[in-house]
């Protein structure tokens, strides 16, 4: 409730910052989530509020970026004619992977807190790793 509260005003605020710079940048903008994702359970899950609190604004600047941006990137990518199709999958596939690493986080946060850190750092590098290559083979020009 607390992280809610902290964290959700400044989403509409970067969404609106983050929207800018794809609309300039496109997609390359997106690489900038799985750093601020990586960084949320390490500051979030602490004793010390200040940095809780950091945690908390870092997460809400992560929900911003994605609120903002993986939609246009969803249209950028998705023909006029199937883009309701697309957005379908894609809200049942955030969906679906929001229930799958919030079980597994849990199950993490009640086994080990360092392990739980761990696991979502590396689901962040592969992300970012997974990004990083789609965009190259989208800005590599058909021969």
């Amino acid at each position: 409730m607390i992280t809610e509260r902290v964290a959700r005003p400044g989403a509409p605020g970067q969404a609106l910052a983050t929207g800018w710079l794809y609309d300039r940048f496109g997609a390359q903008v997106l690489v900038v989530l799985p750093l601020l994702s990586a960084a949320v359970p390490a500051l979030s899950f602490t004793d010390t509020v200040g940095v809780a609190v950091v945690g908390a604004l870092v997460w809400g600047a992560a929900v911003g970026v994605q609120e903002s941006t993986l939609r246009a990137t969803v249209a950028d990518l998705v023909a006029p004619g199937r883009r309701a199709t697309a957005y379908g999958v894609f809200a049942g596939i955030m969906g679906g992977a929001a229930l799958a690493g919030g079980a597994l986080a849990g199950v993490l946060y009640d086994a080990s807190l360092p392990l739980l850190i761990v696991v979502v750092f590396g689901a962040q590098a592969a992300a970012l790793v997974l990004l990083w290559a789609t965009l190259a083979v989208r800005s590599t020009p058909a021969h």
